[in-house]
C-alpha cells in the first residue's frame, strides 16, 4: 500500500484494495468469514503471516 498522504477517501480505498488478497479476504468476509480460521480455510494458497498481515492493515483503514 501507497502511504500518499491523501485525505480523499476515494484514493484510499483504490489503496487499501490494490493487493490482490485483500479482494479475496473481502469476499469472503462478505460471504460470512468472521474467524481467522475460516479465512485460512477459505483461502489456502495465502500464508498464514500474509494474511494475519492483510487483516491487520485492513483493521488499521
Amino acid at each position: 500500500m501507497s502511504t500518499s498522504g491523501s485525505l480523499c477517501p476515494a484514493i484510499k480505498a483504490a489503496d487499501m484494495i490494490g493487493d490482490r488478497w485483500v479482494l479475496l479476504i473481502l469476499r469472503e468476509f462478505l460471504l460470512g468469514a468472521t474467524r481467522y480460521k475460516n479465512f485460512q480455510r477459505a483461502l489456502p494458497r495465502i500464508s498464514p503471516t500474509v494474511l494475519s498481515n492483510r487483516l491487520k492493515q485492513m483493521e488499521a483503514n
